[in-house]
C-alpha cells in the first residue's frame, strides 16, 4: 500500500476518487496488515456524513452509522444483545476503540468478527455509489459484493433482539474458536432464529464468509470450499462448525427462540 491520502469534501467527491486502486478509509484497523485483504495505492478519507457516527431506532430497527466504533455500540442501550456479544469478540480494547462497523463490513475478513452474525441476524446494510443509495440484505450484499465494490457502506441496520421485542425480535447464538481472546479467529460461527426463519452465518480463516441455506444445508454445505492450514484440517473445521451448529439449532428451537 502506497501512501497518498484524500480528504475529501463531501460523498460526491469520496466516489469520484473510488476506485480499483483507492480504498474508503475509517478506523484504520482493517488496512495495512498482511492478511487484510486490502490493497489500495490511495486512501480517501470516509467524509462526514449525516448520521454516520450515531445510532439510531425506528420501525423496529436501530440504524448503526459506518463510523460507529465497536466501543461505541456497546455503550449504547439501543445496540441489541446480540451484537454487543460479536462486538466483544474484538478482546483488544485498544482496537475496539478505532474499529468501526463499516469497516469491518467493508474488509470482508474471513476472520471478521460482526458479518456472521449479521447474516444470521438478517441484517441490512446501506450502501451509495455513483448509481445512487441502495439497502440490501447483508446475504444479498455478499452474493453480489463486486457491484459494490465502488460504493461506501454508511450504515447497518440490524434488528431487535428478543430481550426488547419478543416474539417479534430475532434470536442469535454466536460462537467463535480462536487461540486466544486477541488472536485471529480461525473460524466464527452464528445461527439465528425469526419466527420459524433460521439463518446461518460462517467465517472460515483462509477460506471466507458463507451464506449456507439451511433449508438445503448438505448440497449448500459441500460446495462450501474449505481449505486445510495451521489453524486446523478441512476435516476439523466442517466437524467443528456441524457440532457448533447442531448445539445453536437445539437451543434455539428448544427455546422456542427466547432470550435465556
Amino acid at each position: 500500500m502506497e501512501g497518498e491520502l484524500i480528504r475529501a469534501s463531501g460523498l460526491q467527491e469520496a466516489l469520484y476518487y473510488k476506485d480499483q486502486d483507492s480504498a474508503f478509509f475509517a478506523g484504520g484497523t482493517g488496512i495495512g496488515y498482511k492478511d487484510s485483504g486490502i490493497h489500495a495505492k490511495k486512501l480517501i478519507l470516509v467524509p462526514d456524513l449525516p448520521g454516520i457516527r450515531t445510532i439510531t431506532q425506528t420501525d423496529g430497527m436501530i440504524r448503526i452509522g459506518a463510523l460507529v466504533t465497536f466501543t461505541m455500540a456497546l455503550d449504547d442501550v439501543k445496540v441489541p444483545g446480540y451484537l454487543k456479544e460479536a462486538l466483544r469478540f474484538c478482546g483488544s480494547l485498544q482496537k475496539r476503540n478505532r474499529a468501526t462497523i463499516g469497516g469491518n463490513i467493508a474488509s470482508w475478513r474471513s476472520d471478521s468478527y460482526l458479518i456472521p452474525t449479521l447474516i444470521a441476524s438478517g441484517a441490512l446494510i446501506g450502501v451509495t455509489g455513483k448509481g445512487g443509495e441502495e439497502t440490501i440484505e447483508i446475504g444479498r450484499y455478499a452474493e453480489e459484493r463486486e457491484r459494490f465494490q465502488d460504493a461506501l457502506i454508511t450504515c447497518v441496520l440490524v434488528k431487535q433482539g428478543q430481550e426488547s421485542a419478543g416474539e417479534n425480535g430475532v434470536r442469535v447464538l454466536s460462537k467463535r474458536y480462536a487461540n486466544t481472546v486477541e488472536s485471529h479467529a480461525y473460524l466464527t460461527i452464528a445461527m439465528g432464529r425469526e419466527m420459524e426463519e433460521y439463518r446461518i452465518g460462517l467465517a472460515i480463516r483462509n477460506s471466507g464468509i458463507f451464506c449456507p441455506d439451511i433449508r438445503n444445508w448438505d448440497v449448500s454445505w459441500k460446495r462450501a470450499n474449505v481449505t486445510d492450514d495451521f489453524s486446523g484440517s478441512e476435516e476439523y473445521k466442517r466437524y467443528l462448525t456441524g457440532v457448533t451448529l447442531e448445539s445453536m439449532y437445539e437451543k434455539l428451537s428448544t427455546e422456542g427462540g427466547r432470550e435465556s
